[in-house]
């Protein structure tokens, strides 16, 4: 049945279901996604391709790493979230072997792409909503139905208490991610993966501007530091290969920060609606009040000030991460040994006037890496990311005289750079979380193509 549709149709499903999830499977008490399911599609493809897969460094290098963490499940306390993040190694393994092998000028013709292309951008209308009415989001995530798109355990968490995130703080909007982070990422990855995909460059930078926009909506001031990185290894790469291409697109994306920057960190922009907020006020009448209304935005000081709270909370969270790396170095702590550990250390930091929440997961990919199944696995991870290095490296230089393979290659170099830089502050670890780690295997599906010279559909 399955060789009926082709590949390309399948792949752009699974893609397509990777955005919203859709949550309506229940099993012994957990949720499956139907995004997750639906890679069952794309089984053929591995079964057909083994044996050039076995041979793929990526692949292989992945196989290394799920080893590890299968013989660490032996210490852990936690064995399901194991299995959970292993099921999700596989599941990148799958969508990679068949965007490896498939056509890329069928796929982007398909109708499933271009609906994959329409719900990214609502998605990202809809972050930029969630910024300017906060309690729009609110009442979104403890509806009922969002729980199609969000998992109901964590959505349960949510209303409870029992799982604290930045999904209530009005400066952050995350939408259908629930965490600004997380959203603020994947955003950012769709928006390299379109300045890669589109090959009229007007067209690329004008669905890609939005696109950043809702990166900067969510209030992630990791992914401001990530853009601006991004902006400056693109001109270094550009100086190094005297490519006036290569620096038209490092012009364009530092002049697009750099407006974002200036209309959300700028007093100026806020100014303007308190201006406009206190003549519609002052045409009203006005009740006393027992204290000053409260700011929806922080001021620019504010928002450096919560940018030092932010890293001194992680240092404190890195320190915990060193001692325990001292205790045991080469096994880890296996699956749940961080959250025992972590309880142990902040109640310790409390005793000595030290005031740090509990439940902090590590913020940084190799730390929860070698936490989780030991120092094997934190080896495996740094090759993987060294070869993607290599093979981004070569399809750069590869296509360094064609304007949309050049393109295409630094966009989808940045957007998995962009992940993995993102990890070593923040918790999407290796692969991504579930929307991510689908677009991730596409991503360096399309790179290792590019570095291979194999297939011109995908130049």
């Amino acid at each position: 049945m399955m060789s009926l549709v082709s590949l390309e149709s399948r792949l752009g499903v699974v893609l397509l279901l990777s955005l919203p999830q859709l949550f309506v499977i229940e099993t012994m008490g957990m949720w499956l996604p139907l995004a997750l399911v639906s890679v069952v599609l794309l089984l053929p493809e591995s079964i057909i391709h083994f044996k050039a897969l076995v041979k793929d460094k990526t692949v292989l290098l992945l196989i290394g790493l799920i080893m590890a963490q299968c013989l660490s499940l032996v210490w852990s306390v936690d064995r399901v979230l194991g299995i959970k993040v292993i099921i999700y190694e596989a599941v990148f393994i799958v969508v990679f072997s068949a965007a490896k092998y498939c056509d890329w000028g069928s796929l982007k013709r398909q109708p499933t792409m271009w609906a994959f292309c329409l719900g990214c951008c609502l998605l990202a209308g809809f972050v930029i909503v969630c910024r300017v009415f906060p309690e729009l989001e609110k009442t979104f995530l403890l509806s009922e139905w969002s729980g199609v798109f969000i998992n109901p355990n964590v959505q349960q968490g949510l209303a409870d208490g029992s799982i604290r995130n930045n999904a209530f703080d009005p400066v952050k909007a995350g939408g259908i991610f629930v965490n600004a982070n997380v959203a603020s990422c994947y955003l950012g990855m769709i928006s390299l993966c379109a300045l890669a995909c589109i090959r009229r460059p007007r067209l690329a930078w004008g669905i890609s501007l939005p696109l950043l926009v809702a990166v900067f909506s969510t209030g992630s001031k990791t992914a401001t530091i990530i853009l601006i990185g991004l902006t400056i290894v693109y001109l270094v790469v550009a100086l190094v290969l005297k490519n006036i291409l290569a620096a038209k697109m490092a012009l364009a994306l530092g002049v697009m920060v750099a407006s974002m920057m200036m209309l959300f960190y700028s007093p100026i922009p806020q100014q303007f609606v308190n201006k406009i907020t206190s003549q519609e006020t002052s045409q009203a009448p006005t009740l006393p009040s027992a204290s000053p209304p409260l700011p929806d935005e922080p001021s620019p000081r504010e928002t450096l000030d919560n940018a030092e709270d932010s890293m001194s909370s992680r240092l404190l969270i890195w320190q915990y991460g060193l001692e325990a790396f001292e205790e045991r170095p080469l096994m880890g702590q296996g699956y749940g040994g961080w959250q025992q550990g972590f309880s142990s250390y902040v109640k310790r930091l409390r005793e000595e006037g030290i005031e740090l929440r509990d439940g902090f997961p590590p913020h940084n990919t190799f730390i929860y890496l070698w936490s989780q199944s030991g120092a094997l696995s934190v080896v495996f991870a740094t090759l993987l990311l060294l070869y993607w290095s290599g093979i981004s490296l070569s399809a750069i230089g590869k296509n360094r005289e064609k304007e949309h393979g050049l393109r295409m290659a630094m966009a989808l170099t940045g957007a998995w750079v962009w992940l993995t830089v993102h990890g070593m502050g923040d918790n999407t670890g290796l692969l991504g979380d579930a929307h991510q780690v689908t677009l991730l295997a596409v991503i360096i599906a399309g790179i290792d193509n590019l570095s291979e010279r194999k297939r011109a559909s995908a130049a």
